[in-house]
């Protein structure tokens, strides 16, 4: 496989293809992430290849079971306050992303499609409340039902109830150990061990195994999240976890068994059940 985060997604193909496959009713998966930095050891575009992949991987599951979808352009402006004081991290503002979003969703709704699901890999509060203001506008304007797909646990840390309307809810199974003291949320093992198993050339795999582990906790996160000087200062290697113990099986397992969770939730969107 490419590089390109365009390949297998509407980009690479011609209009008469996406126009016979919106007259077969396909639905629409939207990779959604941000543009940041991640650590010195990972290029600025973890969130956006992941968010990807996640998508060609649902697609892969919902062909499976005779569901056939579309993957959008990824889209990757997002809300990057918590490591915006780091060169390398885009940021735009909330309402910018809203209106980018909605409009996307007219150009789908103009061509007849009419189910698009939100595959989302980032996790600021702004950036996912974006994606579900845009979802919101546009169900209520009618004619294309949006979905902002996300597990449980996301939508209690983004203090939704997952009753809101074009919420597709992910049911997550609990924690077979007690949960680390440490955090490992950003370009971390599990981020780490991604790329080097989807895209290894954006990792600079001679220096991982030299970088030391973080000691943040959720106190931390706390400062963490209102960025500038503060978050240089905490996060001043641009990490927050341990990539030195990156797993390669465990890594590729995670967003396997991730994909499979989001396509069941899909297909019983999908199917009203």
């Amino acid at each position: 496989m490419g590089y390109s985060i365009f390949d297998d997604t509407m980009v690479d193909m011609t209009w008469p293809e996406i126009e016979n496959a919106i007259q077969q009713n396909y639905a629409v998966l939207m990779p959604v992430g941000v543009i940041e930095e991640h650590g010195p050891h990972i290029s600025l575009a973890v969130d956006i290849y992941v968010s990807y992949m996640i998508s060609r991987l649902i697609k892969r599951n919902l062909a499976d079971h005779g569901i056939q979808t579309l993957i959008a352009p990824p889209y990757y402006w997002g809300i990057n306050a918590l490591t915006g004081c780091f060169p390398g991290s885009f940021s735009v503002r909330l309402e910018t992303m809203q209106a980018v979003l909605r409009d996307t969703l007219e150009s789908l709704k103009s061509w007849g499609v009419k189910n698009v699901f939100f595959i989302n890999w980032h996790a600021e509060f702004n950036h996912n409340m974006a994606v579900m203001e845009a979802v919101k506008l546009a169900r209520s304007s009618g004619g294309i039902k949006a979905y902002c797909v996300l597990t449980e646990y996301e939508a209690r840390s983004f203090k939704l109830s997952g009753r809101e309307d074009g919420l597709t809810l992910v049911k997550t199974p609990p924690p077979t150990s007690p949960p680390s003291q440490f955090l490992d949320l950003h370009a971390g093992s599990l981020e780490t061990g991604l790329m080097l198993n989807y895209f290894p050339e954006q990792v600079k795999s001679d220096i991982v195994r030299s970088l030391e582990p973080t000691r943040f906790t959720i106190e931390d996160l706390k400062s963490i999240r209102n960025g500038g000087d503060e978050a240089r200062r905490l996060i001043s290697g641009g990490y927050f976890g341990d990539p030195a113990r990156f797993d390669l099986e465990n890594s590729k397992k995670y967003l396997e068994g991730r994909a499979g969770d989001f396509a069941a939730a899909i297909e019983s969107t999908l199917k009203g059940t």
